[in-house]
């Protein structure tokens, strides 16, 4: 009668052999890795090879222009001879008593916040922007604290200010018109 096989195998054979399959895959996965670094690109010259001789014989002293069949004779100044440059000077003449119109300087924006923080200023603008509206962070030093306030604008017209300003305040943000002069 034949003998009885073992139906299971110990846990040292288990574990040894798993071990083994393991060390086998790592190294045949690091094999890949370096053939394919090493392995040249094609179409691509990781060295480029000029001779700066031959290039200088090419050359032969000349400076070589491109636009040089671009150039049609007898246009342009000559810079050779000497030309001379004739300064033209225009009077302007004003009508004494004649009032000059006066014109308004203001510009009008919309301040939507001053913060301490410059990130707090940026995540202002980063909801402003996504309501569709371009804001600035500009900072002023007050009283010796840095402050940044965010901006939108310059507008023509208060109605036009006051349209931003409902729109901010549909999306739970307080604004307030500011008039600078320039």
């Amino acid at each position: 009668m034949p003998s009885p096989c073992k139906a299971r195998a110990s846990f040292s054979q288990l574990f040894w052999s798993f071990a083994c399959g393991g060390l086998f895959a790592i190294c045949v996965a690091a094999g890949v890795t370096l053939w394919i670094t090493n392995a040249p690109i094609p179409f691509v010259a990781k060295i480029q090879t000029t001779n700066v001789k031959s290039l200088s014989e090419v050359l032969d002293g000349k400076n070589l222009d491109p636009n040089a069949k671009l150039y049609a004779e007898g246009q342009g100044v000559d810079q050779t001879t000497g030309s001379s440059v004739i300064p033209v000077t225009a009077e302007v003449k004003s009508a004494e008593g004649a009032a000059l119109p006066t014109i308004d300087t203001d510009r009008i924006w919309v301040q939507a916040g001053a913060f301490s923080q410059s990130d707090d200023a940026e995540a202002m603008r980063a909801r402003i922007a996504f309501m569709g509206l371009d804001a600035q962070v500009s900072y002023k030093n007050e009283n010796g604290q840095r402050l940044y306030r965010v901006r939108i604008g310059p507008f023509e017209s208060n109605a036009q200010a006051e349209e931003i300003i409902q729109s901010l305040a549909d999306n739970a943000i307080q604004g307030a018109i500011v008039r600078l002069k320039n």
